[in-house]
């Protein structure tokens, strides 16, 4: 049974869900502007571990934070959760955004990081990200006509790809809502970010999975370039693959973690 709760920390207070189990704790991390009820399928398929996925300070029902956050400044909020859980070693699941403060929090504690698992991870040159900075999809800043609610649904459905599941397109578009300046938040942290030199510094066993219609897969090639040794594999889902693969997913992560 997966089961809420909130933690305290120095940014307010930080929400998660869990589920106990045996061996090393899995932690999620989730995608932008996603919350951590992206993970409930894909943790359901994990019976025997125990989970852990954090709404990100901004997202889900975490407390909002001011400024411009960093992504080091995100996965310090997410080692602050972890010390206060007693939680000593895990294995880091990281989707998108998710996948970036992985990385942060694998070369700030590589000692507590038993294995790190990127899905869609934004392996982009400085050169590429201000290319997809102009490319970005839509705004659904509040607009007087209501025109910002059709935005975020379209986010939900034609860019993250609910398409036509409708339970998991208002989710979605729920928790955009919701994130609207948290989102912004996450995106300035992103483009500040260099994914690549925080991968070529990480020496924990890895996993990167992507599908080919993920925005991320395009830079799926650079894995090989930064860690050689890293297990790879090609999943489904669209920019939604905890959700809409859930099964594979975690067949994949149980072999993995046979492995190491």
């Amino acid at each position: 049974m997966i089961k809420k709760a909130y933690t305290e920390i120095s940014m307010g207070q930080c929400h998660y869900r869990y589920k106990a189990g045996d061996g090393i704790p899995m932690v999620f991390l989730h995608q932008t502007p996603s919350s951590s009820l992206m993970y409930e399928e894909l943790i359901s398929q994990l019976p025997e571990y125990s989970c852990i996925a954090i709404d990100t300070p901004g997202f889900g029902m975490s407390d909002d934070i001011s400024g411009n956050p960093s992504i080091e400044d995100y996965g310090k909020y997410v080692l602050e959760v972890l010390e206060n859980l007693e939680i000593r070693e895990f294995h880091l699941i990281g989707h998108h955004s998710g996948a970036s403060i992985a990385l942060s929090i694998e070369n700030q504690r590589s000692d507590q990081v038993a294995s790190l698992t990127l899905i869609g991870i934004f392996l982009a040159t400085s050169e590429e990200k201000e290319i997809m900075k102009k490319q970005t999809g839509l705004d659904w800043s509040p607009r007087e006509d209501g025109g910002h609610l059709i935005n975020a649904w379209n986010l939900a459905g034609k860019i993250l790809g609910a398409g036509d599941n409708l339970d998991l397109r208002q989710r979605e578009t729920i928790d955009a809502i919701r994130a609207e300046t948290s989102a912004k938040q996450m995106h300035h942290a992103i483009w500040d970010f260099s994914e690549i030199n925080a991968f070529k510094k990480t020496n924990t066993p890895s996993l990167v999975m992507c599908s080919k219609d993920d925005v991320m897969f395009p830079f799926l090639d650079k894995v090989i370039d930064c860690r050689p040794e890293a297990t790879i594999q090609i999943i489904q889902g669209k920019n939604l693959e905890p959700d809409l693969d859930a099964e594979n997913i975690a067949l994949h992560l149980m072999e993995f973690y046979r492995k190491i």
